[in-house]
């Protein structure tokens, strides 16, 4: 709702008062960019804050699935340790897309065995991962689900918000992002501030 918000006052306030000191004839072309980039800075610490819920959002998204929960290995039950030793050895020789391509038919033994020892299996990230999911899926029905529709919403504040800031910029004839960032820390040096206020909403969440 924040994001929304600013992108009306960007599109109903701040860029009419921009377009008015550009078409100010008075004004030097250096005076006219000294002017917008006064009215952008007065919203500096709007933008800085949106984009740190977005990115604290997307955080927690991950935060919230590395948090999960699964089966735990007794390290003293020797005959589960024999089991998953047996489903290591079939698992050998795999590529990680056939590993892949297996995952969603395997059973909680073979998917710890994979999470216990990616590098004994010779899974990358990328196959660690759909383990994981599927793990999580069988430890907990639905949340899979829950996760990543939590995701592709934080992925879509992250990419809304990235286009406002882009908007933003361009209003201050900013060039780039980088350019961005260093014109809002300027505007706003201690933003300590905002980053407890954002963790406030994140957890009142």
């Amino acid at each position: 709702m924040s994001t929304i918000e600013l992108h009306r006052t960007l599109d109903d306030v701040t860029r009419a008062s921009v377009a008015a000191v550009r078409d100010n004839k008075d004004l030097s072309p250096a005076g006219k960019t000294k002017q917008s980039r006064d009215i952008i800075g007065s919203r500096a610490w709007e933008v800085i804050k949106i984009k740190m819920i977005a990115r604290r959002l997307a955080e927690c998204i991950e935060e919230k699935r590395a948090a999960m929960k699964l089966p735990e290995i007794e390290p003293t039950d020797s005959a589960g340790a024999a089991l998953r030793s047996q489903a290591r050895a079939r698992l050998a020789g795999k590529s990680n897309q056939e590993l892949r391509g297996l995952i969603q038919t395997m059973s909680p033994l073979f998917l710890t065995t994979i999470l216990e020892a990616p590098e004994l299996v010779g899974a990358d990230a990328q196959t660690v991962n759909v383990a994981r999911t599927h793990a999580i899926e069988l430890a907990h029905p639905g949340m899979t689900a829950a996760l990543e529709a939590e995701r592709d919403a934080a992925t879509l504040l992250v990419n809304v918000t990235n286009a406002m800031a882009q908007t933003y910029g361009e209003l201050g004839e900013l060039p780039n992002n980088i350019a961005l960032d260093g014109f809002l820390n300027e505007r706003v040096q201690d933003q300590r501030h905002l980053a407890a206020d954002v963790e406030r909403l994140i957890n009142q969440s």
